[in-house]
């Protein structure tokens, strides 16, 4: 069965030569603005599009067909958007037609409690376990491939990444693709599977780990109904590519709600920390903390030891930062003699400068100090340190004048971020100026365009940093 799975997600799930639409609305002005034939013509598919609806001779410009045994050619992908009482025999005359994979996105199955709902959700498993088909679904948003131009929304990102994707919710998932879209990260395919009635987690993640597209994997899930496939997949997945997980349901109320929204049994607390543990997960609490986890994951190479060097200016703030380390697990050792004479050589003996670890260096005439790079390079190759932390404070530049800090500091972050010796970690301390938040905003995109990892605040950083350790450590040992 997996094997046969793999192959109908690799030809057949993100990658359909034709997709028939069953429920396109007739108003135009409808389907355009939100309807599933409006989204695939608006993203770039350029496979054949089958719109179906009784009611309409064209839709879009493209032909309609009145049922999908009327259309002539053959169907790789189709998608079910009618209401939940018919979902079961326009499913079954897709098994008929031949088409390889259904996605249901219409809910109204399990999920909500009822008898009818229920009985409709073991009707589609028994016709779809009596096919070669394969269903996506129900209650689900489905895929999103931009090499394909397949997308449930077509303001996301048409740029293909190295993420893959994997979530039970739809409108989830679908903001956490648009927050992780504005902090520049790209995917390679998502797909977002609802009530898993035939294709499931572990079908989709063993497609992960095999997919050369794929090099980080980030997951929503409520709860699973293979829990030992599920397990294993995970397994097989930690050992080669990072996996970033989002757990629903963790608290005795959310799990009430897991089972509401995808039918899904949400398990203990304890079972899922024992999970995350076993399969070296990378365990997030929060839509967008998972997104920063991806910036950190992305644009670091593997961090291999637990050793922080801070560079900042401000006192008060870098103990603050070693507290943040030292809560995440993390150290801030002291620099070695050496380390700390060489930095003495270029700082000046003022108020608001250190050689301690974390170490100050004192604002330069338009931006960063003009020993700032020097500096970084100089923490960075203590054999002591084996991560560096930059802290700025955007705020200061404008209290002194500085107007156009903005492109001197991006300027030499990024050039210092390229020939570095060790990971490297900006970040921005907030305020609720307009000017400087934008300008964070500008020069977190460019930070990611280079690759550099470039956050908002302190914690953020140091949290993202600290969860990658022992996901590191779990994978060299294993």
């Amino acid at each position: 069965m997996i094997d046969t799975a793999i192959s109908h997600i690799e030809d057949y799930v993100f990658n359909p030569r034709s997709v028939a639409v069953i429920g396109a609305s007739s108003d135009s002005q409808k389907e355009m603005s939100g309807g599933w034939v409006g989204r695939l013509i608006q993203f770039g598919y350029k496979g054949n599009i089958y719109p179906i609806n009784p009611n309409a001779e064209n839709i879009l410009g493209l032909k309609a067909y009145p049922s999908i045994e009327s259309v002539a050619g053959s169907i790789d992908y189709a998608i079910v958007a009618v209401p939940a009482r018919a979902v079961p025999g326009v499913v079954e005359e897709s098994v008929k037609k031949g088409v390889k994979v259904i996605h249901v996105y219409t809910a109204g199955f399990s999920e909500t409690g009822r008898e009818t709902g229920g009985r409709l959700q073991a009707k589609l498993e028994e016709l779809i376990h009596a096919s070669t088909s394969r269903l996506i679904g129900p209650n689900c948003m489905g895929v999103y491939c931009p090499k394909s131009g397949l997308t449930f929304d077509p303001r996301f990102s048409q740029e293909h990444g190295s993420i893959g994707f994997l979530s039970q919710t739809g409108v989830g998932g679908r903001r956490l693709i648009y927050l992780a879209n504005q902090r520049g990260l790209r995917f390679s395919k998502a797909i977002s599977y609802g009530n898993a009635v035939d294709l499931d987690g572990p079908d989709f993640l063993d497609y992960f780990v095999a997919d050369t597209d794929t090099n980080f994997i980030l997951i929503y899930v409520e709860g699973v109904r293979r829990g030992r496939a599920f397990f294993q997949a995970l397994r097989q997945c930690t050992k080669t590519k990072p996996v970033v997980m989002l757990k629903g349901g963790l608290s005795e109320s959310g799990a009430g709600a897991a089972v509401s929204h995808t039918a899904s049994l949400a398990g203990s607390q304890q079972v899922w920390q024992t999970l995350f543990k076993q399969t070296g997960i990378i365990h997030v609490e929060s839509l967008e903390e998972a997104v920063e986890q991806m910036v950190a994951l992305v644009n670091l190479p593997p961090v291999r030891g637990r050793r922080v060097g801070l560079v900042g200016r401000g006192g008060g703030i870098g103990v603050l930062a070693t507290d943040m380390c030292e809560a995440q697990g993390l150290s801030v050792p002291q620099f070695s003699a050496e380390t700390r004479e060489k930095l003495s050589e270029i700082t000046p003996a003022e108020a608001g400068s250190s050689v301690r670890n974390p170490v100050e260096i004192g604002l330069g005439k338009r931006g960063l100090s003009e020993h700032y790079t020097e500096g970084l390079n100089i923490v960075a190759s203590d054999p002591q340190i084996d991560v560096v932390i930059t802290f700025l404070n955007p705020a200061d530049y404008l209290h002194y004048g500085i107007g156009d800090w903005f492109d001197q500091v991006s300027r030499e972050l990024i050039e210092v971020g390229k020939t570095l010796p060790k990971p490297f970690v900006v970040t921005f301390l907030q305020g609720r100026d307009p000017t400087i938040f934008e300008s964070i905003i500008q020069i977190q995109d460019r930070c990611q365009e280079a690759g550099i990892a470039c956050f908002s605040g302190l914690d953020v950083a140091i949290k993202a940093v600290g969860k990658l350790i022992p996901y590191y450590k779990f994978r060299h040992t294993t």
